[in-house]
């Protein structure tokens, strides 16, 4: 940690607005001090500050890890209903500016099976799909403790279509089975597909940097 000397002329950031920026909690900043990762020092008051400078560069580390990761083929896992569905969404992933290596499957429960043993960065599944079998598929995602932690992508009609339609997914939810908090926010409902889904996908990527 720095000297007081002089160092209220730098730069710098409150450790309340340096977890806001790096999307960390106040205790993990302090941790980041004490391993020297972060730059800080205290005010007269006794209040910490943290250096600009260090903020950045770690900032700066986490855009190259992820421009690292980018740069290698994503891993997603499709539950579809028709193998016509699968080729036409394969095709578009090949397409798109970082590779997506895709695992496709027209049955659920193998699905789920590889779902625990690929750890896929995303999860989508196809809209033709019936209700009852996304509900049972957002069910048992939900249960495991590894598959819980993967995003999922669902169509926004099919959201309406399922048992209690959006209710379902909503923070008050009062169903007989209520999804964990965590999961829920893992969930992205979407439109079109072919424009979302490779931001969720680096958007679960960054999410592993945090």
């Amino acid at each position: 940690m720095l000297e007081t000397t002089q160092t209220e002329e730098l730069s710098c950031k409150s450790t309340r607005e340096t977890a806001k920026i790096l999307q960390v909690s106040l205790g993990t900043i302090q941790k980041m001090v004490e391993t020297g990762e972060l730059i800080a020092w205290k005010t007269r008051g006794g209040h910490r500050r943290i250096l600009d400078l260090s903020i950045q560069r770690q900032l700066s580390k986490r855009l190259d890890l992820l421009r690292h990761f980018c740069s290698k083929n994503y891993s997603i896992l499709g539950v579809f209903s028709q193998s016509e569905d699968i080729l036409t969404f394969e095709n578009h992933c090949k397409d798109l500016e970082s590779g997506i290596r895709c695992h496709s499957f027209l049955d659920i429960s193998e699905a789920l099976m590889a779902a625990v043993e690929l750890k896929p960065e995303i999860i989508f599944v196809d809209p033709k799909i019936s209700a009852l079998d996304q509900y049972h598929l957002i069910h048992q995602l939900d249960k495991n403790t590894v598959t819980k932690q993967i995003p999922i992508m669902i169509h926004q009609d099919s959201i309406h279509q399922l048992p209690h339609g959006t209710d379902y997914l909503s923070s008050e939810a009062n169903t007989q089975h209520v999804l964990s908090p965590s999961f829920k926010g893992r969930i992205y409902k979407y439109v079109n597909s072919i424009e979302l889904l490779e931001s969720v996908v680096k958007n679960a990527l960054l999410e592993k940097l945090l």
